[in-house]
């Protein structure tokens, strides 16, 4: 005997289990980032590629260490991963990236790998002497050691070394318009998606304007929080120029301390503002850069404190406790290349 009711309650219970079992095979194949509420955002770069405000790094990792850590990040959610030529931990990025395409079927195009090759004379692979020719083979090697087709961002990790002895990109011009000369090459080739510079400071833009095809896209410069929304007048330079900021060392990692900044970790300033909303003080450095929109690379081993790096989205510093931290000051450079005229409150010199 026929019964509608009890055939359409039957059809409706399989139809809610299949959506059941779907749902469940995309949560366990997707990374979290893609379906989770609290999904990093993006930001647009010039040529229109979308950069994911957050990132996990791999910094001070070697190749096994990189590979867990990029898996880590992926199970956390995150869909950016931050490498250099280097970090000699490339091939394991690359691994992790393609098991999870491989293996758990993430698009690539769902994942962003950005890089780095040496600035001039700042690595025996790139010679002073040769700094255009040898740009273009480690850019090369880049995409070989990773292992994949294209890379989403890469970018000149540091001015050439001459900057470092005299604070100014100035004298370098040459180096720097040979070095960003074979970047462009290399994003006309498609291997890479963007290309931007690191530790740039105001001279070394001045070199590129006026000559650059391809104007820098990125900037990705030490910033923490206590150096204010506008360090040394980084970010509006960035603003005029149409390059977006990126930073590193979020926690305050200087080259003398070679660690997190203890002021940022445990200070009065950022725990009272994590005691305020049950977060850590890491969180709340994380905050404050995303809060201002500034994409930032964070690192972590452990698939715990990955998980609470990226929740950031889910809740907001409020406007008094953010106008709070921008007027907080905890020294910082944003570039180790530049000059700077007072290192209590430093000004840009060049």
């Amino acid at each position: 005997h026929f019964e509608p009711r009890r055939f359409v309650g039957q059809m409706v219970a399989r139809a809610m289990a299949s959506f059941a079992a779907l749902s469940w095979l995309a949560a366990a194949l997707l990374p979290r980032a893609a379906w989770a509420s609290g999904a990093a955002p993006s930001v647009r770069l010039r040529n229109g590629v979308e950069m994911p405000l957050l990132a996990a790094g791999t910094w001070q990792y070697n190749e096994s260490q990189a590979e867990a850590s990029v898996a880590n990040a992926i199970k956390a959610g995150f869909t950016m991963f931050d490498t250099a030529y280097d970090y000699h931990n490339q091939p394991g990025v690359g691994r992790a990236v393609r098991a999870a395409t491989s293996d758990h079927g993430i698009p690539r195009e769902k994942l962003f790998v950005e890089t780095k090759v040496p600035g001039c004379g700042l690595d025996p692979a790139v010679s002073v002497g040769r700094c255009y020719e040898d740009t273009h083979k480690a850019l090369a090697k880049n995409v070989e050691l990773l292992g994949l087709d294209y890379v989403d961002l890469v970018i000149l990790h540091f001015p050439p070394r001459a900057a470092f002895v005299t604070r100014t990109c100035r004298f370098v011009c040459k180096q720097v318009r040979d070095q960003w000369r074979a970047m462009e090459e290399f994003l006309a080739t498609g291997s890479a998606r963007a290309i931007g510079v690191s530790n740039y400071c105001p001279s070394c833009f001045a070199c590129l304007d006026g000559v650059a095809q391809v104007y820098p896209m990125v900037n990705q410069i030490a910033y923490h929080i206590g150096m204010g929304p506008d360090p040394a007048g980084f970010k509006s330079l960035a603003d005029e120029k149409g390059v977006v900021l990126q930073a590193y060392s979020p926690l305050g990692n200087t080259p003398w301390k070679h660690g997190a900044d203890p002021e940022i970790m445990s200070g009065t300033f950022t725990t009272g503002l994590a005691d305020a909303h049950g977060k850590s003080t890491i969180q709340v450095a994380l905050k404050w850069l995303g809060q201002h929109k500034m994409p930032v690379v964070t690192k972590s081993s452990s698939l715990k404190h990955l998980e609470q790096d990226i929740d950031l989205w889910s809740w907001n510093l409020t406007e008094s406790e953010l106008d709070a931290a921008d007027k907080y000051r905890n020294f910082g450079m944003p570039s180790f290349a530049c000059n700077f005229a007072d290192q209590v409150t430093p000004e840009l010199v060049v």
